[in-house]
C-alpha cells in the first residue's frame, strides 16, 4: 500500500473537471476505451468489509476510531532489522504473495471487486493474520482495488469487472506483529494492446529498480531508474505516492521515492522496505501533476488525463550480498 505524500483531502466534483480539462489541453491524447469509467463512485456501492475474529491479532490502527497507528520513534528511521523480525517478516511477505495471487486468479469477467476483498479477506483470516486495509486510517475494505483509470487506493465496490479492464490489486497482511505488502496487475479478458504494454512495462520498472539496489547503494537510485526508464517507455510516473520501509508498522520512515530525489540514505543489510511504481499512460510535460486528489470518498485517485494505469509492489529485504 503506497505511503501518502500529501495530505487526503476532499475535492469538489468541479475542481476535478477543472484538473481534466487542464490535462486534455496540455497534454497528447491518450486511448479511450469503452470500459465503464470509475466515476461517479455513487454508480457503485461498497459493502461494509469482513469481521474479522477478535482471535486474529490486531495492528496498532484496527482499533482506533480513525484508524491511526502508533507513533514511530526517532530510533525507527531506516530500521535494520533483527534476524527475529526479518523471519516474521519473511512469514508476512509470504502470505501476503499467497492472499495476491489468490484475489487475482478470483479476478474474472463478471466478478465485483467487492467480491475479490471479500474472499481474500477471509482467505487471509483463516490464515491467523488481519486483512491490513481494514480502518487503516479509516479505509473501509481489506486491499485496494485499482482498474483502468484509478491510478491508486481504489476501494473494492459493486462495479462488475470487464472484457478489456486492467485492474491493480494491493494486498497486505499484519501476521504476529510483521506486515507483508505486495501488488500486481490482472488484465481481464480481451485487453488491447497499449494497456498490455503498460502493464508490462510497470513491472519491468519494478523489477528493474530491484536489480539496482543493495547494500551501499543509496536509497535515491529507485527514483533515478523508474524516472528514466518511465520516460523511455512513454509513460509518466507517479511523483506524489510512495513506498515506504516497514516492518512492525506499514508505514515506516524514510519514503521511497519514484522519482529523482535527494535522499541519499545508504542501504544497509536489515532494512526492509516497499518499491511500488505506478505508470500512467502519456509522457507528464513540466513539473505538474499526472493525478487528482482524492475524490469524494478520500481514497479513489484518477490519471488527469483519463489514461489508465499500472502498478506493481514488492517488500524487499537488503542482504549482505545484494536483496531478497
Amino acid at each position: 500500500m503506497l505511503r501518502n505524500c500529501w495530505q487526503l483531502v476532499k475535492q469538489p466534483r468541479q475542481q476535478l473537471r477543472h484538473f481534466a480539462e487542464v490535462a486534455a489541453a496540455s497534454e497528447p491524447p491518450v486511448r479511450r476505451r469503452p470500459n465503464t469509467p470509475a466515476v461517479p463512485l455513487t454508480n457503485f456501492s461498497v459493502p461494509p468489509p469482513v469481521r474479522v475474529p477478535s482471535s486474529i491479532p490486531r495492528p496498532s490502527y484496527a482499533d482506533h476510531p480513525e484508524g491511526m497507528p502508533r507513533r514511530l520513534g526517532d530510533e525507527e528511521y531506516a530500521e535494520q532489522k533483527s534476524p527475529a523480525m526479518i523471519d516474521k517478516m519473511r512469514k508476512a511477505c509470504g502470505l501476503a504473495a499467497e492472499a495476491l495471487l489468490f484475489a487475482c486468479e478470483i479476478a474474472k469477467e463478471g466478478v465485483t471487486t467487492d467480491e475479490v476483498d471479500r474472499r481474500t479477506a477471509e482467505f487471509v483470516i483463516a490464515r491467523g493474520a488481519y486483512p491490513v486495509g481494514i480502518n487503516y486510517f479509516g479505509f473501509p475494505r481489506g486491499l485496494c482495488a485499482s482498474p483502468n483509470e484509478v491510478a491508486l487506493h481504489g476501494v473494492p465496490n459493486t462495479r462488475p469487472l470487464e472484457s478489456g479492464d486492467i485492474v491493480n490489486f494491493d494486498v497486505t497482511v499484519f501476521l504476529d506483529g510483521a506486515y507483508g505488502d505486495c501488488s500486481a496487475m490482472v488484465n481481464v479478458g480481451d485487453v488491447d494492446e497499449d494497456a498490455v504494454r503498460l502493464t508490462e512495462a510497470t513491472q519491468k520498472c519494478l523489477y528493474g529498480a530491484i536489480d539496482v539496489i543493495g547494500p551501499g547503494v543509496k536509497l535515491n537510485a529507485v527514483g533515478d531508474f523508474c524516472k528514466k526508464f518511465s520516460g523511455e517507455q512513454g509513460f509518466t510516473v507517479v511523483s506524489e505516492y510512495c513506498g515506504h520501509f516497514i516492518g512492525s508498522e506499514l508505514h515506516m520512515r524514510p519514503n521511497v521515492l519514484h522519482v529523482p530525489n535527494n535522499l541519499d540514505l545508504e542501504l544497509l543489510p536489515g532494512m526492509t522496505f516497499t518499491i511500488e511504481p505506478i505508470l500512467i499512460e502519456g509522457i507528464l510535460e513540466g513539473n505538474g501533476s499526472a493525478i487528482t486528489k482524492p475524490l469524494e470518498d478520500g481514497w479513489t485517485i484518477l490519471s488527469k488525463n483519463g489514461g489508465w494505469s499500472a502498478q506493481w509492489e514488492h517488500t524487499m529485504l537488503i542482504t549482505e550480498n545484494g536483496s531478497e
